[in-house]
Protein backbone atom coordinates (compact mmCIF):
# COMPACT_ATOMS: atom_id res chain seq x y z
CA UNK A 1 0.00 0.00 0.00
CA UNK A 2 1.57 3.28 -1.07
CA UNK A 3 1.79 6.60 0.73
CA UNK A 4 0.27 9.86 -0.49
CA UNK A 5 2.25 12.60 -2.23
CA UNK A 6 0.63 15.48 -4.10
CA UNK A 7 2.09 18.93 -4.59
CA UNK A 8 2.02 22.03 -6.71
CA UNK A 9 4.68 24.71 -6.97
CA UNK A 10 3.57 28.29 -7.73
CA UNK A 11 2.69 28.72 -11.41
CA UNK A 12 3.00 25.01 -12.28
CA UNK A 13 0.76 21.98 -12.71
CA UNK A 14 -0.20 19.61 -9.89
CA UNK A 15 2.05 16.57 -9.40
CA UNK A 16 1.07 13.22 -7.89
CA UNK A 17 3.58 10.42 -7.35
CA UNK A 18 3.37 6.73 -6.47
CA UNK A 19 5.62 5.21 -3.82
CA UNK A 20 6.45 5.44 -0.13
CA UNK A 21 8.33 7.73 2.24
CA UNK A 22 11.55 6.27 3.68
CA UNK A 23 13.51 7.64 6.64
CA UNK A 24 16.93 9.08 5.77
CA UNK A 25 20.00 10.11 7.72
CA UNK A 26 19.30 13.69 6.77
CA UNK A 27 22.77 14.74 5.63
CA UNK A 28 23.30 12.49 2.60
CA UNK A 29 22.87 13.53 -1.02
CA UNK A 30 19.36 12.71 -2.24
CA UNK A 31 17.34 13.09 -5.42
CA UNK A 32 13.60 13.52 -5.06
CA UNK A 33 10.93 14.86 -2.71
CA UNK A 34 12.15 15.32 0.87
CA UNK A 35 10.49 16.19 4.19
CA UNK A 36 12.38 17.52 7.23
CA UNK A 37 11.07 18.07 10.75
CA UNK A 38 11.51 21.37 12.58
CA UNK A 39 14.47 20.07 14.58
CA UNK A 40 16.04 18.28 11.54
CA UNK A 41 16.28 15.07 13.61
CA UNK A 42 13.79 13.35 11.29
CA UNK A 43 13.89 13.43 7.51
CA UNK A 44 12.24 11.41 4.76
CA UNK A 45 12.70 10.81 1.04
CA UNK A 46 9.85 9.75 -1.21
CA UNK A 47 10.88 6.56 -3.03
CA UNK A 48 8.92 6.24 -6.25
CA UNK A 49 7.41 2.89 -7.28
CA UNK A 50 5.15 2.83 -10.31
CA UNK A 51 4.06 -0.72 -9.45
CA UNK A 52 2.21 0.56 -6.40
CA UNK A 53 -1.49 1.00 -7.14
CA UNK A 54 -3.45 1.78 -3.98
CA UNK A 55 -2.73 4.58 -1.55
CA UNK A 56 -4.04 5.15 1.94
CA UNK A 57 -4.08 7.91 4.53
CA UNK A 58 -2.26 7.44 7.80
CA UNK A 59 -3.36 9.14 11.03
CA UNK A 60 -1.08 9.70 14.03
CA UNK A 61 -2.10 8.34 17.40
CA UNK A 62 -0.24 11.19 19.10
CA UNK A 63 -2.52 14.21 19.07
CA UNK A 64 -1.00 17.62 19.85
CA UNK A 65 -2.33 19.58 22.79
CA UNK A 66 -4.61 22.55 22.10
CA UNK A 67 -4.18 25.51 24.45
CA UNK A 68 -7.18 27.45 25.67
CA UNK A 69 -6.95 31.21 25.26
CA UNK A 70 -6.24 31.56 28.99
CA UNK A 71 -3.47 28.95 28.85
CA UNK A 72 -2.03 30.58 25.75
CA UNK A 73 -1.90 33.94 27.58
CA UNK A 74 -0.24 32.32 30.59
CA UNK A 75 2.39 30.44 28.57
CA UNK A 76 3.00 33.27 26.11
CA UNK A 77 3.55 35.73 28.97
CA UNK A 78 6.12 33.37 30.47
CA UNK A 79 7.67 32.99 27.01
CA UNK A 80 8.03 36.77 26.60
CA UNK A 81 9.39 37.15 30.15
CA UNK A 82 12.00 34.48 29.45
CA UNK A 83 13.03 36.30 26.25
CA UNK A 84 13.73 39.37 28.40
CA UNK A 85 15.43 37.38 31.17
CA UNK A 86 17.68 35.44 28.78
CA UNK A 87 18.46 38.42 26.57
CA UNK A 88 17.09 36.88 23.36
CA UNK A 89 16.43 39.07 20.33
CA UNK A 90 13.43 37.04 19.19
CA UNK A 91 11.76 33.65 19.57
CA UNK A 92 8.75 31.99 17.96
CA UNK A 93 5.88 30.75 20.12
CA UNK A 94 3.30 28.51 18.44
CA UNK A 95 0.04 26.82 19.28
CA UNK A 96 -2.46 24.36 17.81
CA UNK A 97 -6.06 25.21 16.93
CA UNK A 98 -8.44 22.30 16.29
CA UNK A 99 -11.23 22.26 13.76
CA UNK A 100 -13.64 19.42 14.57
CA UNK A 101 -14.49 18.36 11.06
CA UNK A 102 -13.82 15.40 8.77
CA UNK A 103 -12.64 16.42 5.31
CA UNK A 104 -11.82 14.80 2.00
CA UNK A 105 -8.08 15.54 1.90
CA UNK A 106 -7.94 15.36 -1.91
CA UNK A 107 -10.67 18.00 -2.21
CA UNK A 108 -8.91 20.07 0.45
CA UNK A 109 -5.70 19.96 -1.61
CA UNK A 110 -7.49 20.97 -4.82
CA UNK A 111 -9.23 23.86 -3.04
CA UNK A 112 -5.95 25.15 -1.64
CA UNK A 113 -4.38 25.04 -5.11
CA UNK A 114 -7.25 27.08 -6.49
CA UNK A 115 -7.34 29.58 -3.62
CA UNK A 116 -3.58 30.19 -3.36
CA UNK A 117 -1.99 30.08 -6.83
CA UNK A 118 1.20 31.75 -5.54
CA UNK A 119 1.81 29.29 -2.69
CA UNK A 120 3.51 25.91 -2.57
CA UNK A 121 0.62 23.52 -1.86
CA UNK A 122 1.13 19.93 -0.75
CA UNK A 123 -0.61 16.85 0.65
CA UNK A 124 1.49 14.07 2.19
CA UNK A 125 0.65 10.99 4.23
CA UNK A 126 2.81 8.24 5.70
CA UNK A 127 2.92 5.99 8.74
CA UNK A 128 6.10 7.91 9.68
CA UNK A 129 4.34 11.21 10.32
CA UNK A 130 0.61 10.96 9.61
CA UNK A 131 -1.25 13.21 7.16
CA UNK A 132 -0.23 16.83 6.55
CA UNK A 133 -1.43 19.53 4.17
CA UNK A 134 -0.38 23.12 3.62
CA UNK A 135 -0.16 26.21 1.45
CA UNK A 136 3.11 27.88 2.35
CA UNK A 137 4.31 31.23 0.98
CA UNK A 138 7.94 30.91 2.08
CA UNK A 139 10.71 29.32 -0.03
CA UNK A 140 13.69 28.11 1.98
CA UNK A 141 15.99 27.46 -0.98
CA UNK A 142 15.36 27.54 -4.71
CA UNK A 143 18.33 26.62 -6.90
CA UNK A 144 19.11 26.17 -10.58
CA UNK A 145 22.10 26.72 -12.88
CA UNK A 146 24.45 27.34 -9.92
CA UNK A 147 22.23 30.16 -8.67
CA UNK A 148 20.31 30.12 -5.41
CA UNK A 149 17.39 32.08 -4.00
CA UNK A 150 15.90 32.48 -0.54
CA UNK A 151 13.86 35.02 1.41
CA UNK A 152 13.75 36.67 4.81
CA UNK A 153 10.04 36.73 5.62
CA UNK A 154 8.90 38.09 8.97
CA UNK A 155 6.50 40.50 10.61
CA UNK A 156 2.76 40.00 10.19
CA UNK A 157 -0.31 42.20 9.72
CA UNK A 158 -3.76 41.68 8.26
CA UNK A 159 -3.55 42.00 4.49
CA UNK A 160 -6.15 44.80 4.49
CA UNK A 161 -4.28 46.94 7.06
CA UNK A 162 -2.85 50.18 5.65
CA UNK A 163 -0.94 51.41 8.71
CA UNK A 164 2.84 51.73 8.70
CA UNK A 165 4.92 48.80 9.85
CA UNK A 166 5.93 49.08 13.50
CA UNK A 167 9.42 48.86 14.99
CA UNK A 168 8.72 45.35 16.34
CA UNK A 169 7.91 43.94 12.88
CA UNK A 170 10.86 45.75 11.28
CA UNK A 171 13.24 44.32 13.89
CA UNK A 172 11.83 40.81 13.42
CA UNK A 173 12.49 41.02 9.70
CA UNK A 174 15.95 42.53 10.20
CA UNK A 175 16.99 39.65 12.51
CA UNK A 176 16.04 37.09 9.86
CA UNK A 177 17.78 39.03 7.07
CA UNK A 178 21.03 39.36 9.02
CA UNK A 179 20.96 35.67 10.00
CA UNK A 180 20.57 34.53 6.39
CA UNK A 181 23.37 36.83 5.22
CA UNK A 182 25.73 35.46 7.88
CA UNK A 183 24.84 31.80 7.23
CA UNK A 184 25.40 32.15 3.48
CA UNK A 185 28.75 33.82 4.07
CA UNK A 186 29.72 31.03 6.50
CA UNK A 187 29.72 28.50 3.64
CA UNK A 188 31.87 30.74 1.44
CA UNK A 189 29.07 32.19 -0.65
CA UNK A 190 30.46 35.59 -1.58
CA UNK A 191 28.20 36.91 -4.34
CA UNK A 192 24.97 37.78 -2.54
CA UNK A 193 22.41 40.27 -3.82
CA UNK A 194 19.67 41.47 -1.46
CA UNK A 195 16.48 43.30 -2.40
CA UNK A 196 13.92 44.68 0.03
CA UNK A 197 12.32 44.62 2.47
CA UNK A 198 9.01 45.02 0.68
CA UNK A 199 5.45 44.13 1.60
CA UNK A 200 4.41 40.60 0.65
CA UNK A 201 0.74 39.55 0.77
CA UNK A 202 0.08 35.91 1.65
CA UNK A 203 -3.68 35.37 1.65
CA UNK A 204 -5.31 36.98 4.72
CA UNK A 205 -1.99 38.27 6.12
CA UNK A 206 1.04 40.14 4.83
CA UNK A 207 4.71 40.20 5.80
CA UNK A 208 7.94 42.08 5.21
CA UNK A 209 10.16 40.26 2.71
CA UNK A 210 13.75 40.59 1.58
CA UNK A 211 14.94 38.47 -1.36
CA UNK A 212 18.42 36.95 -1.64
CA UNK A 213 20.01 35.71 -4.88
CA UNK A 214 23.46 34.16 -4.72
CA UNK A 215 26.00 31.88 -6.39
CA UNK A 216 25.98 28.36 -4.98
CA UNK A 217 29.79 28.40 -5.10
CA UNK A 218 30.04 24.60 -5.15
CA UNK A 219 27.54 24.08 -2.32
CA UNK A 220 24.75 21.55 -2.84
CA UNK A 221 21.27 23.06 -2.40
CA UNK A 222 20.29 20.66 0.40
CA UNK A 223 23.37 21.63 2.41
CA UNK A 224 22.48 25.31 1.98
CA UNK A 225 18.95 24.55 3.21
CA UNK A 226 20.23 22.63 6.22
CA UNK A 227 22.59 25.47 7.06
CA UNK A 228 19.80 28.05 6.93
CA UNK A 229 17.13 26.00 8.70
CA UNK A 230 15.60 26.80 11.11
CA UNK A 231 15.88 30.52 10.43
CA UNK A 232 14.89 33.07 13.10
CA UNK A 233 11.54 33.33 11.26
CA UNK A 234 10.57 29.94 12.72
CA UNK A 235 12.93 29.54 15.71
CA UNK A 236 14.46 32.77 16.97
CA UNK A 237 17.79 34.44 17.65
CA UNK A 238 20.17 33.31 19.00
CA UNK A 239 19.05 30.07 17.40
CA UNK A 240 20.14 27.50 19.97
CA UNK A 241 18.84 29.43 22.97
CA UNK A 242 15.53 30.16 21.22
CA UNK A 243 14.96 26.50 20.38
CA UNK A 244 15.67 25.58 24.00
CA UNK A 245 13.01 28.07 25.12
CA UNK A 246 10.52 26.74 22.55
CA UNK A 247 11.06 23.18 23.77
CA UNK A 248 10.63 24.29 27.38
CA UNK A 249 7.39 26.27 27.09
CA UNK A 250 5.46 25.26 23.96
CA UNK A 251 4.57 21.90 25.48
CA UNK A 252 4.19 19.99 22.21
CA UNK A 253 6.18 18.29 19.49
CA UNK A 254 6.19 20.58 16.44
CA UNK A 255 6.89 17.55 14.23
CA UNK A 256 6.76 18.75 10.60
CA UNK A 257 5.44 22.23 11.43
CA UNK A 258 8.15 24.80 10.59
CA UNK A 259 10.25 22.06 9.02
CA UNK A 260 10.83 22.13 5.28
CA UNK A 261 9.88 20.03 2.26
CA UNK A 262 10.01 19.90 -1.53
CA UNK A 263 12.16 18.69 -4.44
CA UNK A 264 15.95 18.59 -4.38
CA UNK A 265 18.98 17.01 -6.05
CA UNK A 266 22.70 17.85 -6.20
CA UNK A 267 22.24 20.95 -8.37
CA UNK A 268 18.57 22.03 -8.18
CA UNK A 269 15.99 22.62 -5.46
CA UNK A 270 12.49 23.84 -4.71
CA UNK A 271 12.33 23.66 -0.91
CA UNK A 272 9.73 25.47 1.20
CA UNK A 273 9.29 26.16 4.91
CA UNK A 274 6.28 24.25 6.24
CA UNK A 275 4.01 27.12 7.28
CA UNK A 276 0.22 27.63 6.97
CA UNK A 277 -0.10 23.91 7.46
CA UNK A 278 -2.32 21.41 9.24
CA UNK A 279 -2.23 17.83 10.43
CA UNK A 280 -5.33 15.88 9.45
CA UNK A 281 -6.88 13.31 11.77
CA UNK A 282 -9.93 11.13 11.12
CA UNK A 283 -12.37 13.45 12.90
CA UNK A 284 -10.51 16.77 13.24
CA UNK A 285 -7.84 19.02 11.80
CA UNK A 286 -4.97 20.53 13.80
CA UNK A 287 -3.90 23.96 12.52
CA UNK A 288 -0.35 24.94 13.52
CA UNK A 289 0.03 28.68 14.18
CA UNK A 290 2.97 30.73 15.38
CA UNK A 291 4.20 34.26 15.88
CA UNK A 292 7.43 36.05 16.58
CA UNK A 293 7.94 37.31 20.14
CA UNK A 294 10.35 40.03 21.22
CA UNK A 295 10.71 41.84 24.54
CA UNK A 296 8.11 44.33 23.29
CA UNK A 297 5.44 41.78 22.33
CA UNK A 298 1.87 42.29 23.50
CA UNK A 299 0.37 38.85 24.17
CA UNK A 300 -3.14 39.85 23.06
CA UNK A 301 -1.72 41.04 19.72
CA UNK A 302 0.21 37.80 19.27
CA UNK A 303 -2.95 35.77 19.88
CA UNK A 304 -4.76 37.82 17.24
CA UNK A 305 -1.89 37.25 14.81
CA UNK A 306 -2.28 33.48 15.14
CA UNK A 307 -6.03 33.83 14.64
CA UNK A 308 -5.40 35.79 11.43
CA UNK A 309 -2.95 33.16 10.19
CA UNK A 310 -5.54 30.46 10.87
CA UNK A 311 -7.80 32.10 8.29
CA UNK A 312 -5.45 30.91 5.51
CA UNK A 313 -6.74 27.35 5.90
CA UNK A 314 -10.02 28.04 7.72
CA UNK A 315 -11.54 29.95 4.81
CA UNK A 316 -10.97 26.87 2.63
CA UNK A 317 -12.05 24.31 5.24
CA UNK A 318 -15.35 26.12 5.83
CA UNK A 319 -16.28 25.71 2.16
CA UNK A 320 -15.47 21.99 1.87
Amino acid sequence: MMDVLKYRFPGTEKIEKKGVFAATLGNEAVDGFVVYSFDKYKSYLFVEDENETNSQFHYCREVPKELSKDDYFKNATEFRDQIIQRGLSKAIFSRVKFVKKSVDAHLFFDALCETYPNAFVYLISSSHFGTWIGATPEPLVEAKNDRGYTVALAGTKKSEENSDWGDKEKREQYFVQEFIQERLESINIKTIDVEGPIEHIAGPVKHLKSSFTFELSGNEPLEVARRLHPTPAVSGLPQRESIALINQIEGKNRSLYTGFLGEVNRTEANLYVNLRCAQIFEDKIALYLGGGFTKDSVVENEWEETENKARTLLKVIENL
